[in-house]
């Protein structure tokens, strides 16, 4: 995902070494071409290093495994890693080096896998080996990036109080005059402010020598992960309508992993529904009507982790008495939400999307958070771009935070984005973050 420039230019953000950088490291942090090729040339190189280094493992290799197809497949998964990390590091709250072992480890699984449906010979220490250095590398790298690298933006139209106020990530530089200072990567304006025509010219000008120039409020949605609603006028509804062809093919993708995952998740829920029975009475699932996909009511399904025994708001609160003890832990490691696959499969619900609310406290923000209903423009998900940055939230001012998260999700709706929320689902579950 880029941000998107009020007038199209020809080049991307440039990332601007600093002066202290040296040489070699001024060119290949800023290449990914240099950044790939010096990748596979040590996947190529290590993994032999070592095998020079146990002539027993050494010889095992050469004469029990076709090494070809091993480093056709480690190649292959190298290059698939760095083209997923090129396009989800830049999507907004990623810590780039927190990506690099899960993608590297996703990306040689399925070479591995590749080779053993086709029944290749397979150097397993080799493809290893290969996982290691990649992974080392690109650590190596983003360690250097972080170091020596910092993007530098011009602001036009923006007060200093502003300014102050906008991301740490960025290396915001007002301009006093309509003059390009040694550095500037791009430029960022607010469109609202009263620009002069001399400004304007000058705007005019960078987009036509190649110069990105970014609405500020896009920019800021790209750092923040989050899409507000103001009374301007850039605030049409059109722009947050979500692409119609990948939602077609997310609807395929969902269809086909949840009949694939219906066996494994159906004994799951049957055994831990067993343990709920056992704990407290009352039945396993817990059934509720949910606003769904353009407002439209369906029955929700969860495992239960609370007494039924006792009432309570419509929310769960922190520290709730009435989750059970097994119920803790189901919220924790989100396995009461399991049962929605079968929601996935019946079409009302998606693996990824904004998290379905109850009727009643869907009406109740709908009364008093501006727009919400537009979050049901998408199918509601088991998981979310909220959801792994919020955590469950009942206030309203936490509702409106959420909406806005949800909004980004909408309007830059993707493959790659949903593949971002994938991974920093599986970091919510191993870390139990936002449960209640």
């Amino acid at each position: 995902m880029e941000y998107r420039p009020i007038i199209a230019a020809q080049s991307t953000v440039r990332i601007v070494p600093t002066p202290a950088a040296p040489g070699f490291v001024r060119v290949v942090l800023v290449s990914n071409r240099y950044l790939l090729g010096i990748a596979l040339i040590l996947v190529a190189l290590v993994p032999l290093f070592l095998d020079a280094l146990h002539d027993t493992f050494r010889s095992r290799v050469r004469t029990d495994i076709a090494l070809l197809p091993t480093y056709i497949a480690s190649f292959g998964a190298v290059c698939l890693g760095h083209l997923s990390l090129r396009r989800i590091a830049v999507l907004p709250l990623v810590s780039g080096a927190s990506l690099i072992f899960p993608t590297f480890l996703a990306s040689f699984t399925v070479g591995f896998f590749v080779l053993f449906i086709l029944r290749i010979p397979l150097g397993l220490p080799h493809l290893l080996g290969s996982f290691v250095t990649a992974c080392t590398w690109y650590f190596f790298a983003s360690v250097m990036r972080a170091r020596y690298v910092r993007p530098i933006v011009g602001l036009v139209g923006v007060s200093p109080t502003e300014a102050a106020q906008l991301s740490e990530r960025i290396h915001w530089q007002i301009l006093r005059e309509p003059r390009l200072p040694q550095g500037i990567s791009a430029v960022a304006f607010d469109p609202h402010s009263n620009l002069s025509m001399r400004w304007s010219s000058f705007i005019t000008r960078l987009v036509l020598q190649g110069v990105p120039v970014y609405h500020l409020a896009h920019m800021e949605e790209g750092l923040t992960g989050r899409v507000k609603f103001t009374e301007h006028s850039d605030n049409e509804f059109g722009a947050l309508l979500p692409s119609l062809f990948y939602l077609k093919i997310k609807r395929v993708i969902d269809v086909v992993v949840a009949l694939l995952a219906l066996p494994f998740v159906a004994c799951i829920v049957a055994l831990v529904s067993v343990l709920i029975r056992l704990e407290s009475p009352g039945p396993a699932i817990f059934c509720q009507v949910r606003m769904g996909h353009r407002g439209r009511p369906f029955v929700c399904f969860k495992l239960r982790t609370m007494h039924t025994a006792m009432d309570g708001p419509a929310f769960t609160e922190e520290g709730d008495r009435r989750v059970t003890r097994l119920g803790a832990y189901l919220r924790k490691w989100r396995i009461d939400e399991l049962p929605q696959v079968w929601n996935v499969a019946l079409g009302e619900m998606s693996w990824i999307g904004p998290r379905p609310e109850a009727i009643g406290l869907a009406r109740h923000y709908e009364r008093h958070v501006p727009f919400y209903g537009y979050r049901h423009a998408v199918r509601p998900g088991i998981t979310g771009w909220a959801a792994v940055h919020q955590g469950n939230v009942a206030m309203l001012e936490a509702a409106q935070e959420k909406l806005e998260f949800d909004f980004f999700y909408i309007r830059y709706f993707s493959f790659w984005l949903d593949v971002l929320i994938v991974l920093k689902t599986i970091r919510t579950v191993l870390t139990g973050f936002g449960s209640r």
